[in-house]
Formats: structure tokens, C-alpha cells, sequence
């Protein structure tokens, strides 16, 4: 048999470790962020706050990691900020103060990002700019076409409740159409897990039948080439189907 270099056989007891480790972390691997939204995250300034603001803002991204599951947020804030600005406009309001009163009823993380376009329109200002600014988050896109009602109604005169009410139900359809896309492809991300982690059942019942798969992969050249291919498929197979889920979601989001 060919033996690895004299520097590995201390790792032979680690072994175990070392391969949870390299499991885990290909399964980390899967749930970063891409390379552009951790750009988005850099150049998306910080709000100003107290202490107590800052750490509920620390304690909000902690909780919600994941960039798919802020863009959800947004989206269904957006649905709920245009039913409720329909509903304040059907109701009488001046479209200022129903702004003011559909933002204090949504999401507050969309509400929050809204704050500049409510004190603009509080003021008798052009929210649009603030609104269009707002828009550039992820899942926030219906904001943009709020802006757009907005410009329309202010420039010709008419009403902006309809506008707001057909908006909100193009919302619902997408966020409709969002849901059942990502039960869809439930599937296909628990099966790219599943797979991330089977190499290590493979190990638990080769030692089971009397083998010593461990020590083969650490200690001998075969198995370190085995182990390091294995790995790198593994790896480049997680990266393959989060590529191909990303570009079907950037399709329907098109």
C-alpha cells in the first residue's frame, strides 16, 4: 500500500472531525450570500439611531441572514402598503397623510426605509425621489411603481386610489407566483443538502461492516486523492445548484 507523508498520520484520529467540519462547512458555503449582494450590503448605508436602534437593527439581521428572506419581508410590506393607501384614499385622506398612515400600518423595516418619503410628503414635498431611492432594496421593486401612480396622479390630476388598488393586486399576483416558485424548488434544496451530507452516512457504514475508512482517507495517498475529489465535487455540486436555483428565480423575477 502507498503511504500519505509521515505528517498526516497525527490527523488519523481527528479524522472524524475534520470531515463533519468539511461538511458543514460546504453546507455554510450553500447558505452565503453571492458576491453582489454582499456588495449591496456595503453600499447600503447605515440608518442613524440611538443605541437602542442599533442594536435592534444587530439583533433584525441576525435573525434574518439570509438576503431571500429580507426581500420576502419587503415584498409582502409592499402588498400591505398599497392596500392600506388604497384604503386611506378611499376613505377621504389627502394622499400625504395617508402615506403617513399606510407606513405606520406596514412591515416597520419597510416602514422605516420609508421615513424619508413621509416627512417629504408631511412637508408638501415630492416624496417620488425618496420613494425611488427606497425601491433599490431588494424585494421593495413595488415602491418604484408606487412612485410612478404618485408622479402620474400629482402631474394629471387624477385620482391615485385606483392606480394604487390595480398596483396592490400586481403585487399580490407576484408574491402569489413567489410562494408557490419557492415550494417548487423546496425540493430541489433539500435534495442538494441531503447529498452535501451523505458521504458522511457512507463513512458511518463502512465502520459499521469492520472497515477503517478514516485512516484509508487520511493516511494513505489513494485516499487523500479521494478524499480531496470528494470534497471538491461536493462542494462544486452545492455551488451548481444554487447557481441553477438563482438563475431560475432571477428568470421569473425578469
Amino acid at each position: 500500500m502507498i503511504s500519505a507523508p509521515g505528517w498526516l498520520a497525527p490527523l488519523a484520529p481527528y479524522g472524524g472531525a475534520l470531515l463533519l467540519i468539511g461538511c458543514v462547512g460546504c453546507v455554510a458555503v450553500w447558505s452565503l450570500p453571492s458576491a453582489a449582494e454582499l456588495r449591496l450590503r456595503l453600499l447600503t448605508p447605515r440608518p442613524a439611531g440611538g443605541t437602542v436602534h442599533s442594536l435592534w437593527t444587530t439583533i433584525g439581521r441576525a435573525t434574518a441572514r439570509r438576503p431571500g428572506r429580507l426581500r420576502a419581508r419587503r415584498l409582502r410590506a409592499c402588498v400591505e402598503l398599497c392596500r392600506a393607501l388604497a384604503a386611506e384614499l378611499r376613505g377621504g385622506g389627502a394622499p400625504a397623510t395617508a402615506l403617513g398612515a399606510a407606513a405606520r400600518e406596514t412591515d416597520p423595516l419597510l416602514a422605516s426605509e420609508l421615513s424619508g418619503a413621509v416627512a417629504l410628503a408631511g412637508a408638501g414635498h415630492d416624496p417620488v425621489p425618496a420613494l425611488l431611492a427606497a425601491a433599490e432594496r431588494p424585494g421593495a421593486a413595488g415602491l418604484a411603481h408606487l412612485a410612478a401612480c404618485w408622479r402620474v396622479a400629482a402631474s394629471s390630476g387624477n385620482g391615485l386610489a385606483t392606480a394604487v388598488e390595480r398596483l396592490a393586486e400586481g403585487l399580490t399576483q407576484e408574491e402569489a407566483l413567489r410562494q408557490e416558485l419557492s415550494a417548487q424548488l423546496a425540493g430541489p434544496r433539500a435534495t442538494a443538502l441531503l447529498l452535501a451530507v451523505l458521504p458522511l452516512l457512507g463513512l458511518v457504514m463502512a465502520g459499521a461492516l469492520g472497515g477503517s475508512p478514516l485512516s484509508f482517507l487520511l493516511t494513505t495517498a489513494p485516499g487523500l486523492a479521494c478524499l480531496t475529489a470528494g470534497g471538491a465535487l461536493n462542494a462544486l455540486g452545492l455551488w451548481w445548484t444554487r447557481r441553477m436555483v438563482n438563475r431560475v428565480l432571477a428568470a421569473v423575477r425578469a
